[in-house]
């Protein structure tokens, strides 16, 4: 008889851990680096998700550690895989068949560095002008977090002096801050070099000019794309969400104006993500084309009964 009780409560207890771990396995877990736009899409996306009865998770965390948290099946989905400067992240995990690249999110998207318009027009309009102004930029390039792949992009061409920048310096902080300090020297009338891109709202707030690359600075100074990827089981696991994240495209000028609202405007994100499902009802009715809502019913229907 205690054999039995023994039996019955270790069958329990396994069902206990059982389904606990298919509760976890409930939330799609994303990772959201500290970046407006990426924050934007990821917080829309998991809106709808919500609404068609998924739960979701979001985990502010910078891109080396979502794609090692991804390797170690602690996240599901990353909206934010801009490559060729995230390759060395990136690749790994997809030859070993860890993650797959779902869909191209973001088709016009660059990266590079940048300087005042006085700048540009006084004649620095590549990499290789910069080291010839050297003084009036103090050696020092404002990039962003130690870790990321255009800090470490950077810190391989100073270290090879591409460009003669091998006696530069990199500072490497938020993008908030950053630009905080980027655009309060220019607007004291400094030079500063600093890592941009686009979409960002800084291409309308701050004028500035595109450095052209030269030989050696490829892995940084770049057009890019951006991924949506996602843990290879996730097409098995949830089939109508996996054909919502093939569906998601947008323009750089769709992501450039949440990051307006956002980062510069100081809007909640929950807040402009609402408003523009409410605003775009086309856009997300082509993103749920196709797509199931987990009841059975379909997506679109349950999405623009609440937007």
């Amino acid at each position: 008889m205690k054999n039995c009780i023994k039996f019955l409560s270790f069958v329990l207890i396994v069902n206990f851990i059982g389904l606990s771990s298919a509760s976890a396995a409930e939330e799609i877990r994303f990772g959201v680096p500290p970046w407006p736009g990426v924050t934007v899409k990821t917080e829309i996306v998991c809106q709808i998700l919500e609404t068609i009865g998924y739960e979701t998770e979001r985990e502010e965390v910078g891109p080396p550690v979502i794609y090692k948290s991804m390797d170690d099946d602690e996240l599901d989905v990353f909206l934010g895989a801009w490559t060729p400067q995230q390759n060395p992240l990136l690749n790994p995990l997809k030859e070993k068949g860890k993650v797959e690249i779902v869909q191209t999110n973001l088709e016009d998207a660059v990266i590079s560095l940048c300087v005042p318009k006085s700048a540009s027009e006084a004649g620095v309009k590549s990499f290789s002008d910069l080291d010839k102004h050297a003084e009036k930029f103090n050696n020092q390039i404002y990039n962003i977090e130690v870790g990321s792949p255009m800090h470490t992009a950077m810190g391989e061409i100073i270290e090879k002096d591409t460009a003669g920048l091998g006696d530069w310096e990199q500072t490497g902080t938020t993008t908030p801050m950053m630009l905080k300090e980027v655009k309060s020297k220019i607007d004291n009338g400094e030079w500063v070099a600093f890592a941009c891109w686009k979409p960002h709202w800084m291409n309308v707030m701050i004028d500035m000019a595109y450095l052209e690359p030269v030989e050696g600075t490829g892995k940084f100074a770049s057009d890019s794309l951006v991924h949506t990827v996602a843990r290879s089981d996730v097409k098995n696991v949830y089939p109508e969400v996996y054909k919502m994240l093939k569906n998601i495209r947008i323009s750089s000028m769709t992501q450039s104006e949440w990051i307006d609202s956002y980062a510069r405007d100081g809007q909640d994100v929950e807040i402009v993500s609402e408003n523009w499902i409410k605003n775009n009802h086309e856009t997300v009715s082509q993103w749920l084309k196709g797509v199931k809502a987990k009841d059975g019913s379909p997506a679109d229907a349950k999405v623009f009964s609440k937007y």
